[in-house]
């Protein structure tokens, strides 16, 4: 039988930015219009805001590579087919079309209601000046149409600010714009209070979304494995049996253990999302591209099956739960595709647990193991032997716990496998019917802000202290406290309970329901310090969560995460009172409450609290 060269995995690999051919990951230059795109919920939720009557501007932004332009494509060949499926000959029109007039020059088509259509694929296209004239144009597009604005965060911002420049002719109308955009971001509402304007923001897009389909991630892997005829010229392969990306469809598509490997990859890029990570669709494409493939392509497995038909042992960094962590490649390459910083952040083959290391057996290492047992295996004779067998070791067992990771039909410690102890707690946030009576994440909230200010109190404490200001960052023996507050007045709450709260009009939050939602961050919420003010809230990703989580259970590391502690406690002083005026100061001397009072004659007098 020949050397096969699969076309398939040609097409995968164009979603790679370490090659020439990177066709795959820019729609303007896509170039296999077979290939479906997957359903994401913001064209649905498109479809249905322009046909609402008061909708006039809708903006699409975020960082680049959210699919922006694909979803305005997608839009135009619903639009289009109406009900019927969307072919390839219908994407490739829409694609010329979106080519030609997708400077918003002209109406591209129209809404299922007869309203004509309005696209500006790219405000970075255009100038400033021109751009902010562009988006005074769209807030009122001509005959009572609807326009699609696609823009980066940044230069939305700028062509705003320009036009908010009366100096240079601003009318200051666009402004609107960045206030919606805003109010998304602090309340979660996508549109402005009429309705006109619409701004989504595509940087709350998860590509591991909390939702029965899991996202991007799980179908994109399902189909890139699972259709056989992809794949049948593999078969007829020589190199079939020492192929480690046949070997990788063959571990994702298997119909026992592949829908679980396939879930345990998307629970690494939830868990990379929650730690504050923004993984774009492009980022996404091109880190499960690298994944399935281990960066070869077919040449490069001939080039190896040609000088040995049965070498087994240079597979190993090339398995797809090897290659989900980049180890391969250079810090210029991962610069490309930042993702890859995110996930080897989270790696499990750097996380030694007694439970899950002492049932590791380096026999059981698959058909294509990371070296040969007696290189590690044979008496270390010099310094140098032991260094590398060392080093072997190290690789050997990096290798067996991520395999086992994605393996393991036990999923209860995932979080811990990855680092994060506090995982399981920051989900549980979420959960609407978890047991109020539950304080342990709060206890621990509290605990590990008073870490923050360098205050370390043992035991369950019925309340939490916050320092003067003064003594955040220059903490001696004694410090002056500024107010206590009950815990019971305090409260975690997740992402749409915080918008829930702040919105205050009981209203879910609309940006759940337009992007593919993930909840990636918790709020403590504390009381104001007068009756009748907005509570203060502390946001922690997960990232942030479990820092607090270990700086509550003791840990003190306060060189190595200064900028996470500066800003908490920029956070904690909006909750100092600085209107006590009373003659009584209460001072924290190391563990011990005292007070001390103002007597006549300006004596000073100390009790304990």
């Amino acid at each position: 039988m020949p050397l096969e060269v699969n076309k398939h995995v040609e097409r995968i690999r164009r979603y790679q930015p370490f090659d020439v051919d990177t066709s795959e990951m820019i729609y303007e230059l896509q170039a296999d219009w077979t290939q479906s795109l997957f359903p994401v919920v913001t064209l649905n939720y498109l479809l249905e805001a322009i046909e609402r009557p008061a909708t006039r501007t809708i903006v699409l932004t975020g960082d680049a590579g959210h699919g922006k332009t694909s979803l305005c494509a997608s839009l135009l060949g619903e639009l289009q087919v109406d009900e019927e499926p969307v072919t390839p000959e219908v994407r490739k029109a829409v694609f010329r079309e979106l080519s030609g007039v997708g400077d918003a020059g002209r109406p591209i088509g129209q809404t299922r209601g007869g309203r004509p259509l309005y696209i500006l694929k790219d405000l970075s296209e255009l100038s400033l000046q021109a751009g902010a004239h562009k988006l005074v144009e769209l807030l009122d597009p001509p005959g009572g149409g609807v326009a699609i604005i696609c823009a980066n965060e940044g230069q939305l911002r700028k062509c705003v600010a320009e036009d908010d420049n009366a100096d240079e002719g601003g009318t200051g109308r666009a402004k609107i714009l960045v206030e919606t955009l805003t109010g998304g971001i602090a309340r979660g509402q996508v549109s402005d209070p009429t309705g006109a304007v619409t701004v989504i923001n595509l940087n709350y897009q998860s590509v591991a979304a909390d939702s029965a389909s899991g996202g991007l991630i799980p179908w994109v892997l399902k189909q890139w494995t699972t259709q056989w005829s992809r794949w049948k010229s593999c078969e007829t392969c020589d190199a079939r049996k020492i192929c480690p990306i046949l070997a990788n469809r063959k571990e994702l598509s298997d119909p026992t253990r592949g829908p679980q490997r396939r879930a345990a990859i998307r629970e690494v890029f939830a868990a990379a999302e929650r730690t504050g990570a923004v993984a774009t669709t492009r980022q996404a494409l091109s880190v499960t591209s690298y994944m399935l493939t281990g960066g070869l392509s077919c040449e490069n497995v001939h080039v190896k099956y040609r000088w040995s038909h049965s070498n087994r042992l240079w597979q190993a960094p090339h398995l797809y739960h090897q290659a989900l962590f980049g180890d391969r490649l250079t810090q210029q390459q991962r610069h490309l595709v930042p993702a890859f910083f995110a996930l080897r952040r989270l790696d499990p083959g750097k996380v030694s647990r007694r439970q899950v290391d002492d049932r590791l057996d380096p026999d059981t290492a698959g058909d294509f193991p990371p070296a040969d047992s007696s290189t590690y295996l044979q008496r270390a004779r010099t310094n140098r032997d032991v260094q590398k067998q060392a080093d072997q070791l190290r690789g050997l067992y990096t290798f067996l716990r991520r395999a086992d990771f994605f393996n393991s039909d036990d999923n209860k410690d995932r979080f811990a496998r990855m680092g994060l102890h506090a995982g399981d707690d920051f989900v549980r946030v979420q959960d609407k019917n978890r047991d109020p009576a539950d304080t342990r994440v709060r206890d621990r909230f509290l605990k590990g802000l008073e870490a923050v200010q360098g205050i370390h109190r043992a035991g369950s404490n019925p309340d939490f202290f916050i320092l003067d200001p003064a003594f955040f960052t220059h903490r001696a023996r004694a410090a002056v406290i500024s107010r206590r507050v009950p815990s019971k007045g305090v409260e975690v709450v997740d992402q749409v309970t915080q918008w829930q709260e702040e919105g205050r009009t009981g209203v879910p939050p609309e940006m759940q329901g337009a992007v593919e939602w993930l909840n990636r961050a918790i709020y403590i919420r504390i009381p104001a310090v007068a009756p009748g003010q907005d509570a203060v809230s502390v946001e922690a990703d997960l990232l942030r969560f479990e820092l607090l989580t270990r700086w509550a259970a003791g840990l003190r590391s306060e060189v190595q995460h200064e900028a996470e502690i500066r800003g908490l406690s920029g956070s904690l002083a909006e909750l100092a009172d600085s209107s006590n005026r009373d003659d009584e100061i209460q001072v924290l001397v190391g563990d011990v409450m005292r007070k001390l009072m103002i007597d006549v004659g300006d004596k000073i007098r100390s009790v304990r609290a």
